[in-house]
């Protein structure tokens, strides 16, 4: 659970605040109104500035296109935050702090000082912590959204592959992710009840009881008639709390429950592996081609759905 994104992306281009309609002042003019929240027109000019901040040199782009452009991002940011609000996603203030200094470190830069450049675009500390925060629900959503629909299977990777030699086309090369095989059982549930079962199934696992036999049993995902089997998964393709938990385990090993934004996961990783011969390489990169195309399918689609059904008014003229 990449596409050249709908969404202003943490690391490339950061996210910017949408207010509040009764949080804004009657200085600032109000450029959309997105369902319960509005984008003013300082929001729209900080975006702007540092879009055009980060732009390679010598790309021309004219003001208003490029308005335009970031507009739209933000419309499309504050539909996936009011998504991932509705879907009750939440990010932690540890893991806030957690990206933001990853987001610094990435600049070469201390958080002190990546606070102090984002405050040259007028963002203060409340201010960006909110941005990120509202960032990272979008890209849960967007995660959330993709896991299943952006897999990838071997079968898929080996049809590109003998299409591009037949047609004499270069394959994409990458570095190769490391690999998960995994099963999980799901209870799609967010209660009290449904932790205690998945609490009791963990421990059934974990003390040697067949978990194949109980993710048929009790699963409530598609996985399930397979015995919880997710087959491989690379880094990136799941949810964040779901892939931290399947990473710190060794094979064979299985979880404590996972909460995530689909209910109560247990895990069990089957293996891990990190394969880097040539062909590796060029599997790899095949694989996140078609992940990469799949991903941007299922977010239009998933953002067209949102337009149709949300109010939007653009008041820019």
């Amino acid at each position: 659970m990449k596409m050249k994104t709908l969404v202003l992306a943490l690391g490339m281009s950061l996210a910017f605040q949408v207010a509040s309609a009764n949080n804004v002042r009657s200085v600032d003019n109000i450029v959309a109104v997105v369902e319960s929240e509005v984008i003013t027109q300082r929001e729209l000019d900080q975006a702007v500035a540092h879009t055009r901040s980060q732009m390679p040199r010598g790309k021309q782009v004219s003001e208003q296109e490029l308005q335009r452009q970031t507009l739209m991002q933000l419309v499309n940011q504050s539909l996936l935050v009011q998504a991932g609000r509705r879907n009750n996603i939440q990010v932690p203030d540890a893991e806030v702090e957690a990206e933001i200094a990853r987001i610094a470190a990435s600049r070469r830069q201390s958080v002190a000082q990546f606070e102090a450049a984002q405050a040259r675009f007028g963002i203060d500390k409340t201010a960006l912590r909110r941005q990120v925060r509202d960032s990272m629900i979008a890209q849960r959503v967007q995660q959330g959204q993709t896991a299943g629909e952006a897999k990838v299977s071997e079968d898929e990777i080996n049809a590109a592959i003998a299409r591009a030699r037949a047609q004499g086309i270069t394959l994409p090369q990458a570095t190769p992710k490391t690999q998960y095989h995994a099963q999980h059982i799901l209870i799609a549930s967010q209660g009290e009840r449904a932790q205690r079962l998945a609490q009791r199934l963990a421990q059934n696992a974990q003390r040697g009881a067949d978990f194949s036999a109980l993710a048929r049993q009790y699963s409530q995902d598609g996985s399930a008639a397979n015995g919880g089997d997710l087959g491989w998964l690379s880094e990136g393709e799941t949810v964040p709390e779901f892939e931290r938990a399947m990473r710190g385990l060794k094979p064979g090993q299985v979880s404590a429950p996972v909460h995530t934004q689909f209910g109560w996961h247990v895990i069990r990783l089957v293996e891990a592996r990190t394969p880097n011969t040539p062909d590796a390489r060029i599997r790899a990169g095949v694989h996140d081609a078609i992940a990469a195309q799949k991903t941007q399918a299922v977010m239009q689609g998933l953002l067209q759905q949102l337009h149709q059904n949300s109010f939007i008014s653009i008041r820019m003229q």
